[in-house]
């Protein structure tokens, strides 16, 4: 029994050392750029192991994608009024800038665009169906809007990132508020 113990704290160690140095390495470059051979070495295994774990780079990318997806969905969120949108747009930029330097670049990065917007298209698929029917609409108007506030609060953060968040982050809040709320006004219920 303690072998097995002992086992499973190897593998333990072994994907946690995989994973940290796959991060390591989404903040340093592309993905293009990231290879098994240099992962392994970095992490200081060989390229067995780490196939005993994973069969790729895109299937350790998913296990990653799955978390950040998991981490957004179990929060609560209501898109029944206006005053629900603006506290979902301050509670994204809150709480994107309090991401690592990871979750930045895979936020921000163009080679990393398609990773977010599949984690963006899951976010809002699942909203979709938990808040259907809130804006008392169809479900094809319904998905119009839910794409358009999912694409544009990521469109604005990526701007002011872009820009070195020269802006005060309260101030990128407050302009992001009123360019996604005016827009969203004609759908919505006011307040």
């Amino acid at each position: 029994m303690e072998e097995k113990k002992h086992e499973d704290l190897r593998v333990v160690k072994t994907k946690k050392a995989i994973r940290e140095t796959f991060e390591e390495m989404i903040c340093e470059m592309d993905y293009e750029e990231i290879s098994i051979k240099e992962l392994t070495a970095r992490a200081e295994i060989n390229r067995k192991t780490f196939y005993l774990h994973y069969q790729d780079l895109d299937e350790l990318l998913t296990e990653l994608q799955n978390e950040i997806v998991a981490a957004f969905i179990k929060r609560e969120a209501s898109y029944a009024d206006m005053t629900d949108i603006k506290n979902l747009i301050r509670l994204y930029f809150e709480s994107t800038v309090h991401q690592s330097k990871l979750h930045e670049k895979l936020i921000c990065s163009g080679s990393y665009q398609k990773f977010h917007e599949a984690v963006n298209r899951r976010i809002m698929e699942y909203r979709r169906e938990a808040n259907r029917g809130i804006f008392g609409m169809d479900e094809l108007s319904e998905n119009f809007i839910f794409s358009f506030y999912g694409a544009n609060s990521t469109l604005l953060y990526r701007q002011w990132v872009e820009d070195g968040k020269k802006m005060p982050m309260e101030d990128a809040i407050q302009l992001a508020t009123k360019l996604i709320c005016n827009g969203m006004s004609s759908v919505v219920r006011g307040k």
